[in-house]
């Protein structure tokens, strides 16, 4: 899908599909990250789309978008390698179905540049009560993600594994910083992301609509922009010898995380192998660690494929742990010698298959597959790469599999397990 840039470092994807009948705008900042920051990161997603200079509370900002059909307009903070990512993304009826003939496109473009571009704040600071709200908000967040002990176990495994780099700080922040945010602090720092970060925009529309891009380079164009470059790959170094960490909580279950790290991989053979190893309903995994020796309660597979890392997540009897520690190792030993079968590589393809059919299903999966594409530096469709999958080799899969080096080991440990431990 063609891209154009609407100014310095300002890059925008039009979309067009006829089945819809509405339309999506989504506008990403990619800025690197400090734990300084990270916290007001953070914030910044919520605080924008609460109210504006226009809209100068949550009510006024709420009735302006059930104005307009039940608008939405919503956003959110994601992590990408070392880098954040201020994700901020409005939906609204297209033009041709209002129900009055009028506009529905040009006031949500208005409403949403307004948000980013004349936010609610006076004298260089975010006006009260919705800082205070919002600020709360990610209080509360960061407390109860220190309550999902999953979620918590993962975050302490990738400060673990990516020690020292940007990647191990945690989405929110940490509650000190956290607690530590001015008003003046956050607008500081979103000035300072209008004016450097790398903005990539992506509108879906029913039919071809060039005056968003239009109106778009309009408003960006009056900020004096000094994009900063944004490299999302950013391959962990392995350590050695592997990093182990034990922390015991009041928990019922104990949650393990492996993590292993990886060199060049090809996208399709990597999607093979991580598929083969934990993403299909046989994986090697779920097939050996839970449903035929019943070491653990759970067992997850994820990929930070920028950080060229996998992470192994795993809920247990504390007295299992060893056992499952040899276990996982078994499973990368069986892929690095062809331990698998053909069946599997089959339902590997299929699995990615029906994934890339459904990304043009609803609005908002065409503008993430299309920003995903430009971020990955990959231009093939999902059709494309499920193709270049079938051709993968067996040979090549075990030779990937070969560069899986184990990192890190993280352990939260039951201080005393439940005699029927809850799944997560």
């Amino acid at each position: 899908m063609p891209e154009t840039m609407l100014g310095n470092g300002i890059r925008y994807s039009g979309i067009h599909d006829p089945k819809f009948r509405s339309c999506l705008l989504t506008l990403q900042f990619y800025i690197p990250r400090d734990r300084l920051t990270a916290p007001v990161h953070a914030l910044l997603p919520d605080l924008l789309t609460a109210s504006s200079a226009a809209f100068p509370s949550v009510r006024e900002m709420t009735l302006q978008l059930e104005s307009l059909y039940a608008a939405d307009f919503i956003a959110k903070t994601s992590l990408c390698g070392d880098a954040a990512v201020l994700e901020f993304t409005a939906s609204w009826l297209d033009d041709a179905y209002a129900l009055g003939g009028e506009s529905v496109t040009a006031p949500m473009l208005e409403l949403v540049t307004d948000a980013l571009l004349r936010p609610n704040a006076e004298n260089g600071a975010f006006c009260d009560p919705e800082f205070r709200i919002c600020k709360q908000n990610l209080l509360d967040d960061i407390d109860c993600e220190q309550n999902d002990k999953r979620s918590y176990a993962l975050r302490r495994a990738a400060e673990l594994t990516f020690a020292g780099e940007p990647a191990a700080i945690p989405a929110h922040g940490t509650r000190p910083e956290a607690e530590r945010i001015t008003p003046e602090q956050a607008y500081q720092v979103w000035q300072e992301i209008l004016r450097t970060a790398f903005i990539e925009i992506a509108a879906v529309t029913p039919q071809p609509r060039p005056e968003i891009a239009a109106y778009l380079k309009s408003r960006f164009a009056g900020i004096p922009r000094q994009p900063e470059t944004v490299v999302f790959e950013a391959p962990s170094p392995l350590h050695t010898p592997v990093r182990t960490e034990t922390e015991c909580m009041p928990l019922g279950q104990t949650k393990l995380v492996l993590t292993y790290k990886y060199g060049k991989i090809r996208r399709e053979v990597l999607l093979m192998l991580c598929s083969i190893l934990g993403w299909i309903a046989d994986s090697l995994l779920f097939t050996n660690l839970r449903e035929r020796s019943g070491l653990c309660y759970y067992c997850l597979l994820s990929n930070a494929a920028f950080k060229h890392t996998l992470f192994i997540d795993i809920g247990i009897d504390a007295a299992n742990l060893e056992a499952v520690q040899h276990a996982a190792d078994a499973q990368i030993r069986a892929l690095q010698t062809g331990g698998f079968t053909d069946d599997m590589m089959q339902k590997a393809v299929l699995r990615y298959g029906f994934q890339a059919a459904a990304a043009s299903d609803t609005i908002s999966d065409l503008a993430v597959q299309q920003i995903l594409q430009l971020r990955r530096g990959d231009p093939r469709s999902g059709a494309e790469i499920a193709k270049a999958m079938q051709k993968v080799t067996r040979a090549e899969i075990a030779e990937a599999a070969k560069q899986l080096r184990a990192d890190a080991v993280f352990v939260l440990r039951a201080e005393q397990e439940e005699a029927e431990p809850d799944a997560f």
